[in-house]
């Protein structure tokens, strides 16, 4: 589903940048007020975001060059977010991160075709 409409709405950055440390990788869990979102403003907008049959696309285009697409993975077992590198004019698109479980995820890093 398109999810730049997302971008704007309260709770937002505190969902999608906390869960860079909701993995136990930082020193303490993430709270909303962090990212200057109120707890329930976070919780309805996770509801969206982390939404099995939903699979928010953030598409964030360049000018002249590469553009990146992010990924919310939202599937059964395989859950987490990629960001891709997409190339002026289409016809491929490159993983160039990903998180959650089992990482790389359902997308190969590489080319895709």
């Amino acid at each position: 589903m398109p999810g730049e409409s997302l971008l704007e709405r309260p709770g937002f950055w505190s969902n999608h940048l906390g869960a860079v440390c909701g993995d136990g990788e930082c020193a303490e869990q993430p709270v909303p007020e962090w990212f200057g979102d109120d707890g329930a403003d976070a919780d309805a907008l996770s509801e969206i975001l982390f939404d099995p049959d939903r699979r928010p696309v953030f598409r964030v285009p360049a000018e002249d060059g590469p553009g990146v697409v992010v990924i919310h993975r939202n599937l059964d077992g395989d859950h987490g977010t990629d960001h891709l590198l997409t190339r002026p004019g289409g016809g491929h698109v490159e993983q160039i991160t990903g998180r959650g479980p089992g990482d790389p995820g359902t997308i190969p890093r590489g080319r895709l075709r």
